[in-house]
């Protein structure tokens, strides 16, 4: 079993990494990880407090500001990474005016990072039981409460954040690829047929639009499909390279109004999966554009030395 020393530096490492993934993660607007701190906070202060807090967000979906609650202990809990004093005025907002006090005497807001301070200047709303000193926690209170427990408590707590955070571990290791890995995951999506086959080989026109527009979201955002997959542009560490991809953006969007000028014209019907141009080279317009992508994203990839992509012909 590791020293009291060394668990509580684990333990510290653990909460310090997941607040600065969480606040990456929801600069560029994703919110899975926020998601899964929910069930890892109900399980930590679980342990740490001794309390029976259940995820509220499981059981009832879009549960009016809080996140977690112990129904034995009339308390409820909100976990956010946002600190500032107007978050926490909004949540308590948002607690009154759902007449929660009546069913929780106790509401704790759990930062995910660092507090901005004691929060004196928030307006408490009438009915509600709330400390801005006492009743937020953070990185530092949660330690420190950490660091009164036994050394087998401590090892429970390491415990649980190392089968729990596996989640956060496997985000960390994807937004840390490097430049030319990140490069090689978009050629990888780009190695299909919505940007490989000719307009008159298309089977699937629903399936067109929607790869177009998951390639934009994975380019600017490393999701596909909702899931991370790879580290969004803004965290290229050639920030050219970034420049790049966001002109190529820019490009696939285009190429995505085309697409939907002739869905609203009606010589793409959605439904029937059928395609009709007023115009016969209109099909060649399409693949003159999505070449003129490929010769885009291929220049791009140059200096990496990865396998150029081949043009519609």
């Amino acid at each position: 079993m590791l020293a009291r020393e060394q668990l509580l530096k684990r333990i510290a490492e653990h909460l310090s990494r997941l607040s600065v993934q969480t606040e990456l993660l929801g600069k560029i607007h994703f919110f899975d990880l926020n998601i899964a701190a929910e069930h890892f906070y109900a399980s930590l202060l679980n342990q740490v407090y001794g309390c029976d807090l259940v995820n509220l967000n499981h059981a009832q979906m879009n549960a009016a500001a809080i996140d977690l609650a112990d129904q034995s202990r009339s308390l409820a809990v909100q976990v956010t990474s946002q600190r500032s004093a107007q978050k926490i005025k909004k949540t308590l907002d948002k607690f009154a005016k759902h007449g929660l006090g009546t069913s929780y005497t106790t509401l704790k807001i759990v930062i995910i990072g660092k507090r901005t301070g004691t929060y004196s200047t928030v307006s408490v709303p009438t009915g509600v039981a709330f400390d801005g000193k006492a009743d937020v926690i953070d990185n530092v209170s949660l330690i420190k409460d950490v660091s009164l427990k036994s050394v087998r408590e401590l090892q429970c707590i390491l415990d649980l954040m190392e089968s729990e955070l596996n989640y956060s571990q496997a985000a960390a290791s994807i937004m840390d690829k490097t430049d030319k890995d990140a490069l090689l995951c978009l050629r990888n999506l780009m190695d299909r047929s919505a940007f490989q086959d000719p307009w008159d080989l298309e089977v699937s026109y629903p399936k067109f639009r929607s790869t177009i527009t998951d390639l934009i979201e994975t380019i600017n955002t490393g999701r596909s499909e909702g899931v991370l997959i790879t580290k969004p542009r803004f965290v290229y560490e050639d920030h050219a390279l970034a420049e790049h991809l966001n002109a190529l953006c820019t490009q696939l969007r285009a190429l995505r109004q085309l697409f939907q000028l002739h869905v609203k014209s009606g010589e793409i019907d959605l439904n029937a999966n059928a395609c009709k141009f007023h115009i016969p080279e209109s099909g060649a317009a399409f693949d003159a554009q999505r070449n003129a992508i490929i010769a885009g994203f291929n220049a791009i990839t140059a200096p990496y030395g990865l396998k150029p992509l081949p043009n519609i012909s």
